[in-house]
């Protein structure tokens, strides 16, 4: 009797331990998509900023083209 009782308390056990895993996978993966996703938006915004610069330098080259000079 004993021994089937222990033998219980470890499948329970070994179950747990499983079900554990199980969630500790899970919130890697949601972290390894989040991280991701946060380079990704990164990405973007450094884009944007480089979009933003050479705009800049285009105008700034018209304005001098078309500035009377002495």
């Amino acid at each position: 009797m004993d021994d089937e009782l222990v033998e219980a308390r470890f499948d329970l056990a070994n179950d747990r331990i499983d079900h554990l895993a199980d969630r500790v996978s899970a919130l890697e993966d949601e972290n390894k998509d989040e991280a991701d996703h946060e380079k990704h938006r990164h990405g973007l915004r450094l884009e944007w900023i480089v979009i933003v610069l050479v705009a800049l330098e285009a105008a700034f080259e018209v304005l001098m083209y078309f500035h009377p000079h002495a």
